[in-house]
C-alpha cells in the first residue's frame, strides 16, 4: 500500500544511474541483489511476495515496489501465478560542493501505483535490451530511459499539474507510432492516457480525425508499404513486422485502405514511381540507375541536373512542405540520422506519403540496392556496379604503378575550418575502391575530423587531395574557398609539408561538394576526376 509519503520535488534533484535490470520471470528462484543499491520490483502480471527486514509485503501487478539500500530482502514466488515483470537496481547520486557526484539517500515511497503502466513497462523493456547489448551508446540510452521511468512515476504527483487532455491523446498517438508492432487496444491507450475508454476515443478522434484503432491501422499499413518496397520480405513476414498476426487479415485490411492488394501496390509503385528525393544522396542513386526523381531537393552545390530536367524543385536545402504536399508523391525517400531516431520532420513526411529513410550506418552500395529494389531496377544496379568495379580495378593498378605505397591525405576546405576525411564519403573511393594508402592517423577516422594547420604535420602524407567541405547547413561560397586557399598558400606550416614541397597537391573544386557525396553517381565522377589528375601526363 502507499505509505503516505508525498512525492517530493526533491526527487528531481538527484541523478539516477541504472546498474542492472532483469526479468523477474527469468531470475526466479535464483534471486540475487546487491545490498548497496536501490531496488525496484515492477510487476506486469502474476503475484509475488517480498520480505524486507523481516516484514512481508505483497507485489501487485501494475505497481512499483522500492527497497532502499542496506536492507535485508528476499523474494518469494508462488508457483501458480509467478511474478512477471522487472527487477531493477540503481544508484541515487547527488552533486557535492566540489561538483563531484556521490551516493545519496532519497526518500521514495515504498509502493507506487503506476498511472501509465504500459508506457513504463515498455521503457523498462527497451532499457533492458540496451543495457545488455554491450554497446556503450546503448548503455547511455538505457540510462536515459530509466530517468524517464523515474519522471513518469513521480513527476505528476510532485507537480500537481492540471490534467491536459491534448497532451494525453498526443501521448497515445506517440505510443502508437513507436509501438505499432505490438498488440494495441483502445483500452490500453485509454489507460495510458488516464481516461475512460469511450471518452478517450471521442477525444482522440476529435484531435486526429479518426478513431484510435483506425489510426493504428493507418500507421501499420504505411509501415507495410515501406517494407513491401524496401525489404522484399514475404508477405507473412511483412504482416508480422507491422503488428498483424494473420497475413490474410493483413491483405484484406491493406486492400480496404489502399484500394489494391500488397502485390498490386508494389507493381504499381515500380511502374509509376512518383518518388520524391529529399536528399542529394538519393538523387545520385536514381540518376545512376537512369532515372530522374519525380520531385527533389535541387541544390546548386550538387550540380547533377541538366537544363532540360523535369524534376519538381522542392527547395535548395530543405523541402518546402507546401510544394511537397502539392506534388502528391507516391513515395518519399530521405536519409536517416546518425542516431537512427526519427526527426520531427520525418514524422510530417509520413503524413504526406509513405517515407523510407536510408540507414545512415549502411554503405552506399547497400543504399544503391535498396533504391534499385524500390524502383524495380535490380538488373540495372547489378550492371552498373560491375562496370564501376572494373573501372576502379583498372585505375587501381594504373595509380599503384605510379605512386607505389605513397600515402594520400584528403583535406576538406570549409568556410571557416579544415577537415581531414576518413574512411567514408570521398575516402570510401580513395581508400576503399582504389585501395590507396592512408596516413596512419587517418585510419582511425570514420567520417571526418576537424584540424588546425599545425595538425597536418602529424599526417605528413606524400600526396594531398584538396576538396570542398560542406559545413552543417549551407555549403561554403566560392569566395570563402578562395580565402581559405590563400590562407594555405601563405602559411609556413603548409609550405613545410612533404606533399606541398614536392608539388603533389590536387584540387577538386569544380564540382563544389559533388565529389564528397556518398552515392554511386558521384563516386563514378570522382574516378573520372582522379584519372584526369593522377594519370594524365
Amino acid at each position: 500500500m502507499e505509505n503516505g509519503y508525498s512525492h517530493s520535488p526533491r526527487l528531481a534533484a538527484f541523478l539516477y544511474k541504472l546498474e542492472m535490470i532483469q526479468r523477474l520471470q527469468a531470475m526466479a528462484p535464483n534471486f540475487r541483489r546487491e545490498k548497496r543499491l536501490y531496488s525496484m520490483f515492477v510487476l506486469d502480471e502474476g503475484e509475488g511476495v517480498v520480505y524486507v527486514n523481516g516484514s512481508r509485503y505483497s507485489l501487485a501487478p501494475r505497481k512499483v515496489f522500492i527497497v532502499v539500500p542496506d536492507s535485508e530482502c528476499k523474494l518469494g514466488v508462488q508457483a501458480e501465478r509467478p511474478p512477471v515483470g522487472f527487477f531493477v537496481q540503481f544508484q541515487v547520486l547527488q552533486a557535492g560542493p566540489n561538483g563531484h557526484y556521490a551516493p545519496a539517500q532519497a526518500r521514495f515511497p515504498q509502493e507506487v501505483a503506476a498511472a501509465r503502466f504500459p508506457l513504463i513497462r515498455d521503457k523498462l523493456r527497451e532499457a533492458e535490451q540496451k543495457l545488455n547489448s554491450g554497446n556503450q551508446w546503448d548503455v547511455l540510452e538505457a540510462n536515459i530511459r530509466f530517468q524517464e521511468v523515474i519522471c513518469d512515476l513521480f513527476r505528476d504527483g510532485a507537480d500537481e499539474r492540471p490534467f491536459d487532455l491534448k497532451q494525453a491523446v498526443q501521448l497515445a498517438r506517440d505510443y502508437i507510432e513507436q509501438h505499432y508492432r505490438s498488440p494495441i487496444t483502445r483500452e490500453l491507450l485509454a489507460e495510458m492516457a488516464g481516461l475512460n475508454a469511450d471518452y478517450f476515443s471521442r477525444a482522440f478522434k476529435r484531435h486526429f480525425g479518426k478513431s484510435p484503432i483506425a489510426y493504428v491501422n493507418d500507421v501499420r499499413i504505411n509501415q507495410a508499404k515501406r517494407l513491401l518496397l524496401q525489404s522484399g520480405e514475404p508477405l507473412r513476414t511483412v504482416a508480422k513486422n507491422v503488428g498483424f498476426s494473420d497475413e490474410f487479415y493483413f491483405s484484406r485490411k491493406f486492400k480496404a485502405l489502399t484500394g489494391s492488394s500488397p502485390a498490386a501496390y508494389v507493381k504499381n509503385m515500380k511502374d509509376s514511381c512518383k518518388l520524391a528525393s529529399l536528399n542529394h544522396l538519393i538523387t545520385g542513386h536514381l540518376i545512376a540507375l537512369g532515372l530522374e526523381p519525380y520531385a527533389a531537393i535541387i541544390s546548386k552545390a550538387f550540380p547533377v541536373f541538366g537544363p532540360s530536367h523535369h524534376t519538381i524543385n522542392l527547395g535548395q536545402t530543405h523541402p518546402d512542405l507546401e510544394k511537397l504536399v502539392q506534388a502528391k508523391p507516391d513515395l518519399i525517400v530521405t536519409r536517416g540520422t546518425r542516431d537512427g531516431e526519427k526527426s520531427p520532420k520525418e514524422k510530417i513526411y509520413e503524413q504526406i506519403a509513405p517515407t523510407i529513410s536510408l540507414d545512415y550506418r549502411e554503405s552506399w552500395r547497400s543504399h544503391f540496392w535498396t533504391i534499385a529494389r524500390i524502383v524495380g531496377r535490380d538488373k540495372e544496379a547489378e550492371t552498373w556496379l560491375a562496370r564501376y568495379d572494373r573501372k576502379a580495378e583498372l585505375m587501381r593498378k594504373q595509380i599503384k604503378s605510379r605512386t607505389g605505397e605513397e600515402t594520400f591525405l584528403i583535406l576538406g576546405i570549409g568556410a571557416d575550418r579544415f577537415v581531414v576525411y576518413g574512411q567514408r564519403n570521398i575516402g570510401t573511393v580513395l581508400y576503399g575502391d582504389l585501395q590507396l594508402a592512408a596516413p596512419e592517423a587517418v585510419r582511425q577516422i570514420a567520417h571526418y575530423q576537424e584540424v588546425e594547420l599545425a595538425d597536418l604535420l602529424s599526417y605528413d602524407a606524400d600526396r594531398i587531395v584538396l576538396t570542398v567541405f560542406r559545413n552543417p547547413g549551407a555549403p561554403p561560397s566560392d569566395q570563402a574557398i578562395r580565402k581559405q586557399l590563400r590562407k594555405l598558400s601563405t602559411s609556413g606550416q603548409w609550405q613545410s609539408l612533404k606533399a606541398v614541397r614536392s608539388g603533389k597537391v590536387y584540387g577538386l573544386y569544380d564540382g563544389r561538394y559533388l565529389y564528397t557525396s556518398y552515392n554511386p553517381l558521384t563516386h563514378n565522377l570522382l574516378l573520372d576526376k582522379l584519372q584526369q589528375l593522377l594519370l594524365a601526363d
